[in-house]
């Protein structure tokens, strides 16, 4: 199948010239980065939080997420990498790459040194890149698959200067004017979008940006009228009543929104999306390394008190470890193009 041009799956986006709406551009290519350690305070002077004895202690990792700050990607890994250095007894330095719909990032992982201290944040759709976006050098198996430490639901959210208040009110809006934001070209948001759209017999307009930092801020302001942020994007915004939460995607209640009813029960039986987060190192890095880097992923999300700050950040815990995740990642692969190609003429 020929690859669809990203620039022609913006097109919609560009002539409607919306202020905030962060343009995306397939060509990999250098691009601002943004450097911090995994917490604020947290091993400071290149003092680790605790001392350790395997492959890690003492070390610096580099963490790749290929998200902007703020958004969904980039709070879930910030908040398990400072659990992290206290398990492996190293600092971990978390690397904003952004652009390219995650592409720019992910690429440098695959030209990093596979030594073991390089690690990238990963998530449903990332290892088809090559097939959905033009200009993405890397393939599947460009990727050595690590663990799995989350799935998280989005929060379908709707602006205030809408008028949409329930799921009701966002099916009858459903005409294909509508505007949906979506946090990153061919990620797992747009695949929310055309599984609810099966799921409801409705459609919507499809604007892209980059992170969904920035669609939560144009839903706020009443420049997008509707999108799917990830719980931990859009607590805030609906503590603050600047956003109508319609419906959550997973298949029972969040524990960090219990008030937010799901898809399934609110007549669309059996309906559940949602995205898993994991990591990736470069082919050719050590198993050893990656066993013990996974092995420490497990530890944290057995720790009670990072389950309770996952909660509160709006965080679903899901452990899969190395072995298994060497076989989630290639069955997850072939599941997100075989939708792809079949949705992707659009």
């Amino acid at each position: 199948m020929k690859r669809k041009s990203l620039a022609l799956l913006l097109a919609a986006v560009l002539t409607l010239g919306i202020t905030g709406c962060g343009s995306e551009k397939a060509e990999v290519a250098s691009a601002p980065t943004e450097q911090a350690p995994a917490e604020e305070g947290v091993a400071e002077g290149g003092e680790t939080a605790t001392s350790g004895d395997g492959f890690y202690a003492g070390k610096t990792v580099e963490m790749i997420v290929p998200w902007g700050a703020g958004g969904g990607a980039d709070t879930a890994c910030r908040l398990i990498c400072s659990y992290m250095e206290k398990e492996l007894g190293c600092t971990i330095v978390i690397n904003n790459v952004t652009g390219g719909g995650g592409s720019i990032g992910l690429a440098q992982l695959t030209d990093a040194n596979a030594d073991g201290l390089t690690y990238a944040y990963f998530a449903n759709t990332d290892s088809n890149g090559d097939i959905m976006l033009e200009g993405v050098p890397y393939t599947v198996d460009d990727f050595a698959p690590v663990c799995k430490f989350a799935a998280d639901p989005h929060i379908i959210l709707a602006s205030n200067a809408s008028g949409i208040k329930d799921l009701d009110g966002m099916i009858a809006a459903g005409d294909g004017k509508t505007l949906w934001g979506i946090g990153g070209a061919w990620t797992h948001w747009d695949f929310l979008k055309l599984e609810f759209e099966e799921a409801t017999g409705t459609s919507y307009k499809r604007l892209v940006y980059d992170g969904g930092a920035a669609v939560i801020t144009d839903i706020m302001n009443g420049d997008c009228t509707v999108g799917t942020p990830f719980v931990s994007e859009a607590l805030s915004a609906i503590d603050a009543g600047e956003a109508v939460p319609i419906a959550i995607t997973s298949a029972e209640r969040n524990e960090a929104c219990p008030d937010i009813p799901t898809v399934a029960e609110l007549g669309y039986e059996g309906f559940e999306s949602t995205m898993w987060r994991g990591f990736v190192a470069p082919v050719g890095t050590p198993e050893d390394a990656m066993r013990e880097f996974a092995q420490a992923v497990g530890s944290v999300c057995e720790n009670e008190e990072f389950q309770q700050a996952a909660v509160q950040a709006g965080i679903t815990v899901d452990y899969t470890d190395y072995d298994a995740f060497q076989t989630f990642y290639k069955e997850n692969h072939a599941s997100v193009k075989a939708y792809y190609e079949a949705n992707s003429d659009m």
